[in-house]
């Protein structure tokens, strides 16, 4: 029998889970989704420790929209966010008294994202988890990516996070074309002789006119998508007439700032984890020098970012800058960026956003602490991650937050990249 084999990123294999010494458990701070086999299996568990504890935790999803089979139950969490199968250990009581293989299928693959490309598994390490975070974010190489047997465990559970084509079905020669698409993707965001802002210029452009093509009701086969992937792989050949091209982009930094802070102040302050809180509290502290609880002229704001950026922001990553780059490679991953979802254009614009958001946040925090470190900036990224990531109402929130709603191109978006 044929071995079956799974992609995965160079960084994947050194993850394991620090259980009871992890800084946010994934245990506490939401509802835990339960696959459809683990909700029958803990309704029917007799366990005398346990039954009681499922009897009390168990939720049912009636939620018609939201029901599916990885999503039939929750289990609930106490008053202070903790899941009630969790010991005071840090440690779950399912996997002590009934073994890994009862775990549910959110909970034995937690932070992994399981995807089918064409019918080949791929496997990635979200960064929500903070020491998932560190492995995927302090790694100064590019990701590379290695071929590895398959991981039997998790695939006998079926489980899956995202899925292209549906079934995971598709014409071979069209799904190597769309792996091409994705490499290119990649190779862009990897592509150190620009700079990061650069990079996503490129990116959007690659996404506009791939979109145009494979929207056209004309649009019949991917091969037809070859010429665009061959014209942007020899458009980087000119680093310097790029970065000529991205300088021609009028940003606006009180724009940005004023439509960060309207989304933080409508999607992420609320119901933030503590490690969250403590780094939108640092930011704002450190743009509005303390003066949290009162009106600070947005000269002073301004003033206090500029500083804050030149500072402290610009010496970290002028050695760090990779840190950006794995995340921003990290989100095209764990998503199956740019086909898992929606539109290449909203998806486009949720990873501009959210470079903008994190980075603004970075200045903010790097003004307060006079200096970054690579553990505050695993912090932001990872607890900024919990937040969005796994938040299926986020996108939409985000898009209306910043006006970004309807048609439009992806130009749209790129003055969130400039700081100027």
């Amino acid at each position: 029998m044929e071995q079956k084999s799974m992609l995965v990123p160079d960084y994947y294999a050194e993850f394991h889970c620090i259980g009871s010494a992890c800084e946010e458990s994934c245990c506490v701070g939401w509802n835990i989704p339960l696959d459809e086999v683990s909700y029958r299996r803990y309704q029917a568990c007799r366990h005398q420790e346990l039954t009681p504890l499922f009897r009390e935790a168990l939720i049912e999803n009636t939620d018609v929209q939201t029901r599916s089979k990885e999503n039939v139950a929750a289990l609930k969490c106490s008053s202070d966010g903790r899941c009630l199968l969790l010991q005071s250990d840090g440690l779950c009581s399912i996997h002590r008294l009934l073994g890994e293989e009862a775990l549910s299928n959110t909970c034995a693959t937690f932070p992994r994202y399981v995807n089918l490309f064409g019918g080949k598994m791929e496997l990635s390490l979200g960064i929500a988890c903070p020491e998932a975070a560190r492995r995927v974010l302090l790694h100064p190489e590019p990701i590379g990516f290695d071929l590895v047997d398959a991981d039997t465990s998790i695939e006998a559970r079926g489980f899956v996070s995202h899925r292209f084509p549906n079934q995971g079905e598709g014409d071979p020669a069209q799904m190597a074309i769309l792996n091409e698409l994705r490499a290119l993707v990649i190779g862009l965001l990897q592509f150190r002789e620009l700079t990061l802002g650069a990079r996503l210029m490129v990116l959007g452009f690659l996404l506009e006119d791939v979109d145009k093509v494979a929207s056209s009701a004309k649009f019949s086969h991917a091969s037809e998508l070859l010429p665009i992937l061959k014209g942007y792989a020899d458009f980087v050949s000119d680093p310097a007439s790029v970065e000529a091209q991205f300088a021609q982009i009028v940003g606006d930094l009180p724009r940005k700032i004023g439509t960060i802070g309207n989304v933080l102040a409508q999607l992420l302050a609320e119901r933030a984890t503590p490690r969250m809180r403590e780094c939108l509290i640092a930011a704002s502290s450190g743009l509005l020098a303390g003066e949290t609880d009162k009106p600070v002229a947005d000269t002073e704001v301004l003033a206090r970012y500029r500083a804050g950026y030149h500072d402290h922001y610009t010496p970290y990553f002028a050695s760090n800058g990779y840190i950006l780059e794995n995340y921003l490679v990290n989100q095209v991953l764990t998503r199956l960026f740019p086909f898992a979802l929606r539109n290449f254009l909203d998806l486009y614009r949720e990873l501009v956003c959210n470079l903008a958001i994190v980075q603004v946040l970075l200045v903010g925090m790097a003004a307060h602490d006079q200096g970054l470190s690579d553990e505050r900036v695993v912090q932001l990224l990872q607890s900024f991650a919990r937040k969005t990531n796994h938040n299926p109402a986020y996108l939409e929130k985000l898009l209306a937050a910043i006006g970004a709603t309807g048609p439009g191109q992806f130009v749209d978006v790129m003055w969130m990249l400039k700081e100027s």
